[in-house]
């Protein structure tokens, strides 16, 4: 099978020729099966190798994007948590100044009582809630 169709005789000249022209196909065929990758698949595995490292770097940048929204919204919730921690602390404040007021009223009725009480005057004792009995 060399790709030679002799439909006539060969001279004896020819025939060495189609027999050498085989075997240079033949050693021609191994050669190739043992030479690396043609320039055009290396080619091709370097254009492969570029657009893995491409979508490499594109998922490195899409992850270190996703990472500072993820700063930012953390910053974002500790901010909220300040401000959340600071408004219930001056409401604290607020409460503590309140009941500091109330006290302070109280221990003025009791000093008041105390004073009238010191005087002979007994207030009358409330039996309902609104009526005083004399």
């Amino acid at each position: 099978s060399s790709g030679i169709n002799a439909e006539w005789p060969l001279r004896p000249g020819e025939k060495t020729l189609v027999e050498q022209i085989t075997k240079l196909g033949r050693e021609l065929e191994e050669t190739a099966a043992q030479q690396p990758p043609s320039l055009h698949q290396y080619k091709t595995i370097q254009q492969r190798v570029e657009n893995m490292e491409r979508a490499h770097k594109n998922q490195t940048g899409q992850l270190q994007d996703t990472i500072d929204i993820l700063q930012k919204e953390k910053v974002k919730v500790v901010i909220a948590d300040e401000h959340i921690i600071k408004k219930y602390k001056e409401q604290l404040i607020e409460k503590n100044l309140q009941i500091e007021r109330f006290q302070n009223e109280i221990d003025s009725i009791i000093s008041l009582c105390m004073e009238l009480q010191s005087h002979g005057i007994v207030l009358p004792k409330r039996h309902n809630l609104g009526q005083f009995h004399l």
